[in-house]
């Protein structure tokens, strides 16, 4: 008598790629993301300069259409970190542009890089890989 197991009784399912965050079911995903530029103080910069920033990385990374993709700053912290608002079927591109860009228009060396990112905004309040119990 030959023992079998299940895998060789069923066929092979074909496996199905899947995104980090709820299957883009959410209209947009929301970045936090942080940028560093070389001899300079990124918490200096204004909502206005971070989001030229961003759009420089996006026009240079993905051209003119890619730059059309509408992105919405909606704050901008002390720390030289930002949250914004992408649509979800762009979420990729977006976070590659950012990833891949490397200087300012002036010439600086920078870097964006995403801390964290969720289909829901609340979802960036707490980071449950930083959290410690209280009892330990």
């Amino acid at each position: 008598m030959k023992c079998t197991t299940a895998a060789e009784n069923s066929n092979p399912v074909p496996v199905k790629p899947t995104n980090f965050y709820a299957e883009k079911t959410q209209s947009y995903v929301y970045l936090k993301t942080s940028l560093t530029i070389e001899d300079e103080n990124s918490s200096e910069l204004n909502g206005n300069q971070y989001k030229f920033l961003i759009l420089q990385a996006m026009k240079e990374t993905l051209g003119q259409v890619g730059a059309a993709t509408p992105v919405d700053l909606l704050k901008v912290f002390g720390d030289g970190t930002c949250i914004i608002r992408v649509p979800s079927r762009s979420t990729e591109k977006i976070w590659a542009a950012l990833t891949l860009y490397g200087s300012t228009p002036s010439g600086k060396r920078c870097a964006f890089r995403v801390i964290h990112a969720s289909p829901f905004l609340l979802g960036l309040a707490f980071n449950s890989r930083n959290h410690r119990d209280a009892t330990s």
